[in-house]
């Protein structure tokens, strides 16, 4: 795998993010969107399944409420009593997008990089204070850490004698109360931790920024999926019925 410089990666997906809230409609972002949520699953599936499955979680969660609120118009699928008209799929279709254009960009972002490396070149590439950037080096570590949790959760229940997977409200509870309880002991314990380790006091690197080719075409094809959107916004390229 090609070594691309975090503080890169960081731009991309945060210029990523911003593009699925500036642009709303689904027609400007469906084509960046999904090569974006493609390569983003394909490289985190092993280690971040557990945003995947949130992804997945949350888009069931969103077609239910496009069913409740956004049913109208013509009959695209009929079955038995559920009856799926075209503004409810319009409804879903345009939040898909966006949640995964935001999942891609994340997954790719967080796949791709080291964390200590990542909290070394914001501070120096970007000048960000210590205070964000360490918060962005324990979401990076604490990820793979919620994964294990999870699987060690799934675990347990199985052992009793219930379903390992969420799919009632109350597997949903009885999933995120330990979980919520595990990490929060763990985020009081890091924070002592790094005082005691002098982090008020540590000083700040400054080294010269050396971008790779790989960097380079990780900017160029940043630029590209830019100007996509904007193209069809103000009608140079066509828009994608979807």
């Amino acid at each position: 795998m090609p070594r691309i410089r975090p503080s890169i990666l960081f731009i991309y997906g945060l210029v990523i993010t911003l593009l699925a809230f500036i642009f709303r409609e689904s027609s400007s972002i469906f084509i960046i969107a999904i090569p974006n949520l493609a390569i983003g699953i394909i490289l985190g599936w092993r280690r971040y399944k557990i945003i995947i499955f949130l992804f997945i979680l949350g888009y069931i969660g969103l077609f239910i409420n496009s069913l409740l609120v956004a049913n109208q118009g013509a009959v695209v699928f009929k079955f038995l009593f559920l009856v799926v008209r075209e503004g409810a799929l319009k409804a879903a279709n345009s939040i898909f997008f966006r949640l995964g254009l935001i999942t891609g960009g994340t997954l790719i972002f967080l796949s791709l990089s080291d964390p200590l490396e990542t909290v070394r070149t914001l501070e120096n590439d970007l000048r960000l204070p210590k205070g964000p950037t360490f918060s962005i080096y324990y979401a990076l570590r604490l990820l793979p850490l919620v994964d294990r949790i999870y699987r060690d959760l799934r675990f347990i229940r199985r052992e009793r004698g219930y379903r390992g997977y969420i799919i009632t409200p109350r597997d949903f509870s009885t999933f995120l109360l330990p979980l919520l309880s595990n990490l929060l002991d763990k985020a009081y314990w890091t924070g002592i931790a790094v005082e005691l380790r002098g982090f008020n006091i540590r000083r700040r690197l400054h080294e010269p920024i050396k971008l790779s080719r790989y960097d380079y075409i990780v900017i160029l094809i940043m630029i590209i999926q830019v100007m996509i959107p904007i193209a069809i916004s103000i009608g140079i390229l066509p828009r994608i019925s979807i």
